[in-house]
């Protein structure tokens, strides 16, 4: 059940159909060249199971731009933690949030488990 009365708008009808051609005769379908599929052209197709993965580590020192940036939700007070941590030691948000990350996976997971991480972010950036 709708909420509002809504009606169709009333459309205009073409009375009579054009029939000529908005374009010269000149440039038929035939004379344009057609785009033939290049060797160099990427797939879009994914394959996950041909990524390398013999990067076992996470570079945590990589700068990304702003506009790269994603946002993070947080409960109120752990986000107030981390702006209090950030400007207690004079850095931003996003380096203090990077420095947390490299200390749990450093101080958290064993090296198999480091391993397994590490690979599924570089396949996350690499797909």
């Amino acid at each position: 059940m709708a909420l509002t009365n809504r009606k169709k708008k009333d459309r205009p009808v073409v009375e009579s159909p054009v029939s000529e051609s908005r374009f010269s005769e000149s440039v038929d379908s035939e004379t344009i060249p057609k785009k033939e599929k290049s060797v160099t052209e990427k797939s879009t197709a994914k394959h996950y199971s041909k990524v390398e993965t013999d990067v076992t580590s996470i570079d945590f020192n990589t700068e990304y731009s702003a506009k790269d940036r994603k946002t993070i939700k947080a409960d109120p007070d752990i986000k107030s933690l981390i702006e209090i941590f950030s400007d207690f030691e004079g850095d931003k948000a996003y380096e203090t949030l990077r420095k947390m990350a490299k200390f749990y996976y450093e101080n958290n997971y064993d090296e198999r488990a480091q391993r397994i991480i590490a690979s599924i972010q570089n396949n996350k950036f690499l797909g």
